[in-house]
């Protein structure tokens, strides 16, 4: 090694000079320069549990030695059961069955969302401190103080739910805690709001963690269908589903070590429940002829326990923080028709009209960023996918071979011989989006009106594809095609600029600030055209637009 005072040429350090182990964990921690699970900080595999993070040492002693904070890996565990039956009863055809899935997160969790460390109950805290509690305070009601001494009660809470010290309820805690301060009374009173508590060797993981609780969830499915006369047939279904969290689901205990230095970062949240949906259909279906039918359905689907970003205040230290929690909910109904007739003589054609509407409080887990800090909104609006009118309408025009041929020949050959032509039509309305009032540069702001309460261009889209089936003998075929997808190049729009409507404006330029702009390129004696054209040549976002015509040609072998 060199003496402390030797100047070292950093620029002349080879890789084998250099190896993580010159450094301890926590001084690359401390600065954020690694994020890992499932290894230790020197890049070793690791296949240790979550309170090894805390325990772990060069000594193997948690009590001496350096902390080497190994990460356990993320391993859920998911398991799945089916059983299924069809039987008929009185003409009555019953589909039933049932799913069982299981979901455990396999870590731990945060016992309160509110704080890292365990909070006193009302029970606990008046046989210490005395005073008379509401009747209507629970005897685990946690407890918040006036001041750090813990003398006087400011409030309780009982899960989301607050207190007055008085036992009144109240709906926003910012009228508790209006000062922001908050003095919750611990159970282990040496904490007092200590930062780097959950830091020190002798921090009781158990208080602050426990095991993810196991999802246990039973999905019936049930359908049925029967004839109301010859030509007639009605049809049900109602099913429940369930899909394991799909996101933000991942927290290592690196997070809540560094809980404090980190509460501007949104974090995610292991405690999170599965989604579940809930569907109904009815409808029936019309014989209109011996080839064609007519079906009519209305559906109904409730979507609960939906990921949505939500931020927890108020929080000792840190005062609130943001994460994601199952707090969303949505609905999506409507009408379907659907006209089908099979194939006479070359010609098959379907048609499908769909009217829906798709309510809710969040499109996706981040619709609420930038909402939150105002609390958890429970108001429904259009989502981001609600397409009121969707119209799909399908042609093919086929001909067979041997004798069913009916196309054109050509010296003899049936040249069209099992080949087709199928066109796709689809309409579909705009989905909705939020309009703003200022316009700024490629985004806006001020909304008007609702959320989503504005509507994009429809949108509609022509695709075309032309095949021939080749028999090549002994069980092989061969497919030739050519597609061609948006056979109309139309520039269908899918994003507008939220304060024009429009995607080729973003409307900055017309105000006072985008004027200043031009009048600094015209005072500095630059082109403006060339500011102008390079202003539109960035405010043209192709993600803006549908993808032009594109031509597939390809081949598909049977054997």
């Amino acid at each position: 090694g060199q003496e402390l005072t030797e100047f070292v040429n950093v620029d002349g350090l080879r890789p084998e000079d250099l190896s993580l182990d010159m450094f301890s964990a926590k001084e690359l921690n401390d600065f954020q320069l690694l994020g890992y699970y499932g290894y230790t900080y020197l890049g070793e595999t690791f296949d240790g549990n979550f309170e090894d993070f805390f325990t772990m040492t060069t000594t193997g002693d948690p009590n001496t030695g350096i902390r080497t904070f190994p990460v356990a890996p993320n391993r859920p565990i998911y398991g799945a059961a089916y059983i299924q039956d069809k039987f008929t009863f009185k003409d009555i055809i019953f589909r039933l069955g049932l799913r069982i899935d299981r979901y455990d997160a396999n870590t731990k969790v945060l016992k309160d969302n509110y704080s890292l460390y365990e909070i006193q109950g009302a029970a606990d805290y008046h046989g210490e401190f005395g005073g008379e509690r509401p009747g209507n305070i629970g005897d685990d009601f946690k407890v918040y103080a006036t001041d750090e001494s813990g003398e006087q009660v400011l409030a309780y809470r009982d899960g989301d739910q607050w207190y007055e010290s008085s036992g009144n309820p109240v709906n926003n805690p910012a009228l508790i805690f209006q000062g922001g301060v908050v003095n919750p009374v611990y159970r282990d009173l040496n904490v007092r709001d200590d930062l780097d508590y959950i830091k020190k060797r002798g921090f009781d993981i158990n208080a602050a963690f426990e095991d993810y609780e196991v999802q246990v969830n039973f999905m019936p499915r049930l359908a049925f269908s029967f004839p109301i006369s010859d030509e007639a047939n009605f049809f049900a279904h109602y099913d429940i589903l369930v899909q394991r969290p799909p996101s933000n689901t991942i927290a290592t205990p690196d997070d809540y070590y560094y809980f404090a230095e980190r509460s501007n970062t949104i974090k995610n949240n292991p405690n999170l429940r599965p989604e579940r949906t809930i569907d109904y259909e009815v409808g029936f279906q019309q014989k209109l002829s011996n080839t064609s039918a007519l079906k009519i359905a209305a559906y109904y689907k409730e979507m609960r326990d939906m990921i949505q970003i939500r931020t927890f205040f108020p929080v000792p230290i840190v005062g609130n923080y943001t994460t994601y929690d199952n707090q969303d909910f949505g609905t999506v109904k409507g009408f379907s028709f659907q006209y089908d007739m099979r194939r006479t003589g070359n010609l098959s054609f379907n048609a499908n009209y769909t009217l829906q509407f798709a309510d809710g409080t969040g499109s996706d887990a981040d619709s609420q960023r930038g909402l939150s800090s105002r609390g958890n909104l429970r108001s429904l609006f259009p989502l981001n996918f609600d397409e009121r009118h969707r119209v799909v309408a399908s042609m093919d025009y086929r001909y067979a071979s041997g004798n069913k041929y009916t196309g054109p020949r050509l010296f003899g050959a049936d040249i069209f011989a099992n080949a087709g032509l199928n066109l796709q039509a689809i309409a579909v309305s705009g989905r909705p989006y939020t309009a703003t009032q200022q316009p700024l540069q490629l985004s806006g702001a001020g909304t008007i009106g609702a959320l989503n309460g504005a509507r994009k261009p429809w949108n509609f889209t022509l695709n075309l594809r032309v095949d021939k089936n080749f028999d090549l003998g002994s069980k092989l075929g061969l497919n030739v095609y050519a597609r061609v997808s948006n056979l109309l190049d139309r520039r269908n729009v899918i994003n507008v600029y939220s304060a024009t409507g429009s995607p080729e404006d973003d409307g900055f330029l017309r105000t006072p600030e985008g004027q200043s702009q031009v009048d600094g390129i015209l005072s500095s004696q630059r082109s403006l055209e060339a500011f102008l054209a390079s202003y539109q040549w960035r405010i043209l976002n192709p993600n803006f637009f549908s993808l032009p015509r594109r031509i597939y040609i390809g081949a598909i072998f049977d054997f």
